[in-house]
């Protein structure tokens, strides 16, 4: 009976426990994985066995696949034969010849675990979702830094021309007007570059020659206009970014695209960590990432819980009425976490998906069209039975009867009481 063990130095082909033929591996960490991803061809050991011409056992599901595919007579081993296979695993690899003694085998499994290893993290590291999660946290944190910049460059240039502030509310179009200069230097043209209108071209023309703001020296200017530079650099690259994520949602997760959004869709995905994680999740939890602190704060506390996380972001759920948001939001979380999983798997675009998504909306905005009614009846009070531990009439006695004692309009007498060591009672 011929048997054929993969080890992770090479293939061994035995004839009733004796070795007959031994295939070594010159990569044994590539190789290796392509015949665990059932990739590889191993034309010499299919050769090999298709000259002997008999059934053959093989100790690795995958390995049994790669054989099947070349029309290989072949079955898997009983349990009994695969747990003394990996016991004596060190010695089958010196008897096949892969290292010389079992010390060296165990320096061989050693290098082969940590390439293995580091293929591993290699694999991880290229993971596609993993890139655009990065992009989409550097989107948010391009916007901490740039709203922070522009609060403090129409601070100090609001010293110098403090009427335009109120009048320009686009970060870019302010730091352009800076960048021209003094408010003296600032012409129709200069306006009409930045994207305004005519009609407040002309509104910005009249304001900057009547402005009260006080003058601001080259010194000063010079570092103002830095800091608009930064500003219009970081705009320029939050589009390239933009564009960067929406391009990779649509090709890695095209449902998921469809359901929530490109900019919705890679901040979900960047809170469950990697599109398979997120593949994995429930519903439920889809619909409340980005509000754990609200979670756990119920959970606690035994208020109301979160209705929706990053989800509140979707236009749906944005636009929605408030008492619709929490049933929109679940049921955009149900086809998201489906949609997520047709992505893993690869099986393209759906478009049911989406169609089924805007009949239950439409549903719900039909069945819900009126807020429901609050009840507006009091909270029932619970009390335990037994008092302290006892009948709760046998309690309530008790209660009483101290009250009773206690009481000097009762006939109670608390001069009895024993004083203690301190002279109290």
């Amino acid at each position: 009976m011929y048997s054929v063990v993969l080890t992770e130095l090479g293939i061994s082909i035995f004839n009733d426990e004796r070795l007959d033929k031994a295939f070594s591996f010159s990569n044994p960490v590539k190789e290796y994985l392509l015949v665990k991803n059932k990739e590889s061809k191993l034309n010499e050991v299919v050769d090999y066995l298709a000259s002997i011409q008999r059934g053959v056992s093989v100790s690795d599901e995958s390995l049994l696949a790669v054989l099947k595919k070349h029309s290989i007579d072949c079955h898997l081993m009983e349990e009994s034969e695969l747990d003394r296979i990996q016991a004596n695993r060190p010695q089958i690899i010196v008897d096949s010849g892969f290292a010389s003694s079992p010390q060296d085998t165990l320096g061989k499994l050693r290098e082969f675990a940590l390439g293995l290893s580091s293929s591993k993290v290699a694999e991880v590291s290229e993971s596609p979702d993993l890139h655009i999660i990065q992009a989409i946290n550097s989107l948010d944190e391009i916007d901490k830094i740039a709203n922070g910049l522009s609060s403090r460059l129409r601070e100090w240039y609001g010293l110098h021309f403090p009427e335009l502030d109120n009048m320009i509310d686009s970060i870019s179009g302010y730091a352009q007007i800076v960048m021209a200069g003094k408010r003296e230097s600032l012409t129709k043209e200069i306006f009409e570059k930045a994207g305004f209108p005519e009609s407040k071209v002309e509104m910005l023309s009249l304001i900057s020659s009547k402005s009260r703001g006080g003058d601001i020296s080259d010194v000063n200017l010079t570092i103002v206009q830095s800091i608009a530079k930064q500003v219009l650099d970081f705009h320029e690259l939050r589009k390239k970014l933009e564009g960067h994520v929406e391009t990779e949602m649509q090709e890695i997760a095209p449902n998921l695209s469809a359901i929530l959004g490109t900019a919705v869709g890679a901040r979900i995905l960047g809170r469950a960590g990697s599109l398979k994680k997120m593949a994995s999740l429930p519903a439920s939890t889809i619909q409340v990432l980005g509000a754990e602190k609200a979670l756990f704060r119920s959970l606690k506390t035994g208020s109301q819980p979160p209705k929706h996380g990053l989800l509140f972001q979707h236009a749906m759920v944005h636009a929605a009425p408030r008492w619709q948001r929490g049933k929109i939001a679940r049921a955009i979380a149900a086809k998201a976490v489906i949609a997520a999983r047709v992505d893993v798997y690869g099986e393209g675009l759906n478009q049911t998906l989406l169609e089924k998504l805007n009949v239950r909306v439409d549903e719900i905005g039909r069945k819900y069209e009126n807020p429901a009614e609050k009840d507006t009846r009091p909270p029932r009070s619970f009390r335990r039975e037994g008092g302290f531990g006892g009948n709760p009439r046998r309690g309530d006695d008790r209660r009483r009867e101290g009250s009773y004692r206690d009481n000097p309009r009762r006939g109670g007498n608390n001069s009895n009481k024993k004083r203690n060591r301190f002279g109290r009672r």
